[in-house]
């Protein structure tokens, strides 16, 4: 018998799940590359053994899965393309300026969601549309079409939730190619894994508490 107590401290099945991959996806690329460099490996292969780790990652999940989406395709096409790229330039900043760009994409749909708030529709009203088209149907876009004809404030919520996120993501982008390029290698390779999850926690704090307080939620 489960008491009151033991389920409060056990965590639930989605959030242990979510914290298991932070941890793959996140911590330990971070703990392969510190650790061989505490041990005196080349900053060279250290990143190497680093970057195989989201590959090692997605192989799993395939295997237990048997699914490999797109995106997991696209980053570890990516993985490999930056790990002949290295071997080729025998740069170990190669990787970090690979992984740098791969983010900028990021950005550059954070300057689309800034643009967006000042010229037609913004970003999210649109991405918000088309969950609710595949979620509830055409009677749900229906109502949430008909609040941005009618509610100013509902408007003037969406444009500033949307300007928030391009904002982020462009902050994102900068921060991370400015690291690759001009950061030591031994503080780079940290620290472009830490930019995004530091800029991330507030900005989904934010999301959740001012679409819940102005209503916005689909």
């Amino acid at each position: 018998m489960i008491t009151m107590t033991q389920a409060k401290s056990t965590p639930a099945p989605g959030r242990r799940a979510m914290l298991v991959a932070l941890g793959l996806d996140l911590v330990a690329p971070l703990v392969v590359f510190y650790g061989l460099r505490a041990a005196g490996v080349d900053q060279w292969w250290a990143l190497l053994a680093s970057a195989a780790v989201p590959a090692v990652v997605i192989a799993a999940r395939f295997v237990r899965h048997r699914r490999l989406d797109f995106g997991a395709l696209f980053a570890l096409t990516l993985v490999g393309a930056g790990l002949v790229l290295s071997a080729l330039s025998g740069n170990p900043r190669a990787l970090l300026v690979r992984d740098a760009w791969l983010w900028v994409v990021g950005g550059v749909a954070g300057l689309w969601l800034i643009a967006s708030c000042f010229y037609g529709r913004p970003g999210l009203f649109t991405l918000f549309r088309s969950f609710l088209v595949t979620r509830y149907g055409a009677e749900r876009v229906a109502v949430f079409e008909a609040r941005w004809d009618v509610e100013a404030k509902f408007r003037h919520d969406m444009r500033v939730i949307t300007l928030v996120w391009g904002l982020a993501l462009t902050l994102n982008a900068v921060v991370t190619v400015f690291i690759a390029y001009l950061a030591p290698i031994d503080v780079a390779g940290g620290a472009m894994n830490v930019v995004w999850p530091a800029i991330a926690v507030p900005l989904w704090i934010f999301h959740i508490a001012y679409t819940r307080k102005q209503g916005l939620r689909a």
